[in-house]
């Protein structure tokens, strides 16, 4: 039954991550700032998480090492955040989480190149597949490239998120509770939004209607912090690699949203593109999780 559960878990994390940009892009389109979207996705979710750790008994105490650990590992997790929003401006949201759903082969590159751990047939076809894989995606529907500005920014965050999934990983941080570790790097990214909107803006974008209001609100609680503690959940009852590959329904889902409620378009080259990144994010983690068994030799 756990592992039932756990499943349902893992597709709801996925799935209401790959929400973002339904809530997102109708934020900016009405008016509001990105650095006012992102602070408003943080903030509230942060005190919610707040509240969730209140309700649970957890505790807030944190050694001053741990937090400065923190502090640089919510720089990356919020520069991930601000510019794979700043790519929604430039490139169809769906082709923007897809490009970014390739961090976890970049993740298993660097462990691979900087950590020295061995890789295989497999992943190296991975990481082959993920390069034509954003090929295909660079391709517009007239023929041309797609707009290098978005597909930039897009490819930065598969580095920023994959430096801060290997900075957990390789961190004494990765022993502290979930909860509390995701309460902090929500305050801190809050914190650093907070400093940016007054420091870029001048101040906070007023928020034009109640409809808006609604879909800052529904970003914060349904795609950060649902989509966060699912992820938690899931983890716990089927594993990250079960977790990790189910993670597919997260470019699908915003791919299905940009399509069906946005009004962005993908032509045929760009779809295979998308197909041939989600094979190779599942080929990555199959291939590390059969290295770490030593099934499979280099």
């Amino acid at each position: 039954m756990n592992s039932v559960s756990g499943l349902f878990y893992a597709i709801i994390s996925s799935a209401t991550f790959g929400l973002i940009p339904l809530f997102t892009v109708p934020s900016i389109n009405s008016g509001v700032a990105v650095n006012t979207v992102v602070f408003a996705r943080f903030f509230i979710s942060f005190v919610a998480m707040g509240i969730v750790m209140l309700l649970k008994g957890k505790s807030f105490k944190i050694s001053k090492n741990d937090y400065k650990t923190l502090c640089w590992l919510s720089f990356f997790y919020a520069s991930t955040s601000i510019l794979l929003t700043l790519s929604y401006l430039y490139i169809p949201s769906g082709m923007a989480t897809t490009i970014h759903f390739l961090y976890p082969v970049l993740v298993t590159l660097i462990m691979i190149l900087l950590f020295k751990e061995s890789g295989n047939w497999i992943v190296y076809t991975a990481i082959f597949l993920a390069v034509m894989g954003v090929a295909f995606l660079g391709h517009s529907d007239t023929g041309g490239s797609i707009n290098t500005i978005g597909l930039t920014l897009a490819l930065i965050t598969v580095c920023t998120y994959a430096t801060y999934i290997v900075g957990v990983r390789k961190s004494k941080v990765h022993e502290m509770d979930s909860f509390k570790m995701t309460f902090y790097i929500l305050m801190n990214c809050a914190i650093i939004f907070f400093i940016n909107v007054l420091v870029q803006d001048g101040g906070f974008s007023p928020i034009p209607d109640t409809e808006t209001a609604l879909n800052l609100v529904m970003l914060a609680l349904i795609s950060t912090l649902v989509s966060d503690l699912t992820l938690i959940v899931a983890v716990q009852k089927v594993g990250p690699t079960t977790t990790a590959i189910l993670g597919c329904m997260e470019p699908l889902t915003a791919v299905s949203i940009g399509v069906y409620f946005l009004g962005e378009t993908c032509n045929m080259l760009q779809i295979i593109g998308i197909i041939v990144i989600l094979f190779a994010v599942i080929l990555t983690i199959i291939g590390t999780q059969l290295r770490r068994r030593k099934v499979i030799k280099i």
